[in-house]
Formats: structure tokens, sequence, C-alpha cells
């Protein structure tokens, strides 16, 4: 999906929510600020530290965003993954919590080993900031 494909995603929403883990969590922090000063609802679920840390206690790290969306998110909201990897374990139960739960999805990622991460990263910011100023 380009940026104007997401922009439209991101404008049909009722809620969107960014996550990401390491500097992929900074980024979606960014896209989230981004998304909010746009006049979009967004809120980035690995910015609450207390909520994150009890599920990752009680429950798991690998439910940290998906448990958040059970909570959270309803039909006609959006998820925005954000995740160098791809294979994080608490971004794919996010994403299947989603596609359950009849959320619409974007995955930012790359699933290739040789990547540099830190470029990748780098990448993942600039198209955000193309989606911001589309929107």
């Amino acid at each position: 999906m380009k940026e104007r494909e997401l922009v439209g995603e991101i404008k049909k929403a009722d809620f969107v929510f960014v996550c990401g883990n390491g500097g992929s969590a900074a980024n979606a922090e960014h896209f989230t600020n981004d998304l909010f000063s746009k006049g979009i609802k967004a809120i980035c679920l690995n910015s609450n530290v207390s909520i994150m840390t009890m599920i990752a206690n009680d429950f798991g790290y690998d439910k940290v965003f998906s448990m958040q969306l059970e909570r959270y998110a309803k039909e006609g909201d959006l998820l925005i993954t954000i995740s160098c990897s791809g294979t994080s374990p608490n971004i794919i139960k996010a994403l299947i919590q989603a596609n359950k739960m009849g959320i619409k999805t974007y995955r930012l990622d790359s699933f290739k080993k040789d990547r540099d991460f830190e470029k990748l990263e780098n990448e993942h910011l600039i198209f955000a900031h193309k989606v911001k100023k589309a929107l």
C-alpha cells in the first residue's frame, strides 16, 4: 500500500492505533504525534508504560498490543504496525487480534533478514512524513 492508499484508510478510520518495538516504537510515537497534529484520532499502543508493563508482567510481553486492542478498539478502526523484522510476537498477535475484530491493518515492515535496520527505520519515518503531508 502506498502512502496515498494509507491516507485514505486513515481518513476512513474511526480511530488509528499505532505500535512498534525499540526504534520502531519511537517511530510509532512520532507517527502518532503527526497523525494527531492533523486532527486524526490516534494513539500509540507503546506509549503507556504502566499498561504495557502490567500486561507484560501479568499476561506476557507478546500480548502488550493485542490486549490493548481488545479493550480499546472496534470495527472501523485502523491498526498500523511498525517493525523492522515484521516477526515480533507482540506485533503478530496485534495483527491477529485486529483481524479477529474486523479492524483494518497496515504493516510497515520488512521480512528481509539482510536489511540494515537503521536504514529501514529511517525509511519508515520518511514514509510516515509523506503520509502526514498527504493528509
